[in-house]
């Protein structure tokens, strides 16, 4: 998970890579799709109307909402996902921790040109520990 993350991350700044319209326009759409079928269970568009307001003073329709996500562009992401990786990354994990890779493993795959982690172990092993549920602990930054 790790590895694909920092892979996708550092790829969509290269002039090569970039964010693709297809793949733009399917994350739209699945984002789209997971909002209205959210808003048809009454306790979540209660607790929806209350974040709004407390966090905007006002409650946007999911038509609004639709449109904010429609006007998204692939430049504007281009430019949150360079700002991010100006940024040390933020880590989180649970599990066995001694099978996370370390936090400068990690911070060195978001600094590569490919994104790739060098440790594979440690990222096979990572997606061991999540699957054996063993205790459970954090790793941030």
């Amino acid at each position: 998970v790790v590895s694909t993350q920092s892979r996708e991350a550092v790829v969509s700044t290269q002039s090569t890579g970039g964010i693709r319209h297809g793949e733009l326009e399917r994350a739209k759409t699945q984002l789209k799709s997971t909002l209205l079928m959210n808003l048809e269970y009454r306790n979540i568009v209660l607790e929806d109307i209350g974040r709004q307001v407390v966090a905007s003073g006002h409650r946007k329709s999911a038509a609004q909402l639709c449109a904010m996500i429609d006007a998204v562009t692939p430049q504007q992401l281009q430019e949150i996902v360079e700002r991010m990786l100006r940024n040390r990354p933020s880590v989180g994990a649970f599990g066995d921790l001694k099978h996370v890779p370390s936090f400068e493993e990690i911070e060195e795959a978001f600094g590569r040109e490919n994104g790739e982690l060098t440790n594979r172990i440690s990222h096979f092993l990572l997606r061991g520990a999540r699957a054996a549920g063993s205790k459970t602990g954090l790793v941030k930054h």
